[in-house]
C-alpha cells in the first residue's frame, strides 16, 4: 500500500465524501424552509471539491498562490447555482403542491453571488498564503 500523503488524502476525501452524501440524504426529507441548510451543504460540497482540485500543489510559489485563489473564487462562484440545484431537488423529492422554496429566495441565493465569489477569493488567497508559508517553514528546516 501506498503511504504517501496524497494516497492517505485520497482516503480522507472519499470518506469525507461519503459524509457529504449521507448528510445531505438527512436532510432532504427534513420540512426545512430556510435557505441557511441549503447554503451549509452547497457550501460543504464546494469546500470539498476545492480542497480535492488543491491536493498537490504545483511548484512554483506564484501559482500556489494563484492557484488557490482562483479555485476559491470558483468554489464560491458555483456556490449560488448548487443551492439552486439542490432547493429545487428537494422541492421535487417532497412533491408538495407549492415548493419549498419561493422564487424570492431562490433570487436571494443568487444575488449573494458576487459575496461568494469575493469570500472565496479570499479564502482561497489567505489559505494559498498560509500554504506557501508552511512548505517555505519545512524547506528552511532541512
Amino acid at each position: 500500500m501506498n503511504n504517501s500523503p496524497i494516497a492517505k488524502g485520497h482516503v480522507w476525501f472519499r470518506l469525507t465524501a461519503l459524509l457529504l452524501g449521507f448528510g445531505i440524504l438527512i436532510w432532504l426529507p427534513v420540512e426545512d424552509q430556510s435557505e441557511l441548510g441549503v447554503l451549509i451543504a452547497s457550501g460543504a460540497i464546494c469546500t470539498w471539491i476545492g480542497a480535492r482540485l488543491l491536493i498537490t500543489p504545483p511548484k512554483k510559489d506564484w501559482q500556489l498562490i494563484l492557484r488557490h485563489a482562483l479555485v476559491g473564487s470558483g468554489a464560491g462562484l458555483i456556490l449560488a447555482p448548487l443551492a439552486i440545484i439542490l432547493m429545487a431537488f428537494k422541492s421535487g423529492i417532497h412533491g408538495h403542491g407549492t415548493p419549498d422554496f419561493s422564487v424570492a429566495q431562490m433570487q436571494s441565493v443568487l444575488s449573494r453571488i458576487p459575496f461568494f465569489v469575493l469570500s472565496g477569493f479570499l479564502i482561497g488567497l489567505g489559505s494559498g498564503i498560509f500554504r506557501l508559508a508552511k512548505r517555505n517553514e519545512v524547506k528552511q528546516e532541512m
